[in-house]
């Protein structure tokens, strides 16, 4: 079975070269835009064209996945910030501690 690729649901052409005046103009879908980016699975540059209803699901899921790891990037500093909370609060308790220790060996003299 062939596959091949449907029209537009709004009913446009991606591109239609018109000639206009005895020049070529070339018609493009607002819809049709290229999409620079890196892919996930070669690690190649890529520049693609292609309809942008039809690039949706694909940058949703590519929003989903860079979601996921600002989230991860937020917890992992939070738990950080915790750890050095404690640290910094078990600092200061010794540092009191040892004031109070100071101050009551100078009152026993």
């Amino acid at each position: 079975m062939k596959t091949r690729i449907a029209e537009c649901p709004l009913g446009a052409k991606c591109e239609e070269l018109k000639v206009e005046e005895g020049q070529p103009a070339l018609y493009r879908c607002p819809w049709y835009v290229q999409v620079h980016g890196v892919d996930s699975n070669t690690g190649q540059e890529t520049g693609t064209w292609g309809c942008a209803i039809a690039w949706m699901p694909t940058l949703m899921i590519n929003t989903a996945n860079e979601s996921r790891k600002g989230a991860a990037a937020t917890e992992s500093f939070r738990n950080e910030m915790v750890k050095q909370g404690a640290q910094t609060q078990q600092a200061l308790i010794v540092a009191a501690q040892r004031t109070l220790l100071q101050r009551g060996n100078r009152a026993c003299e």
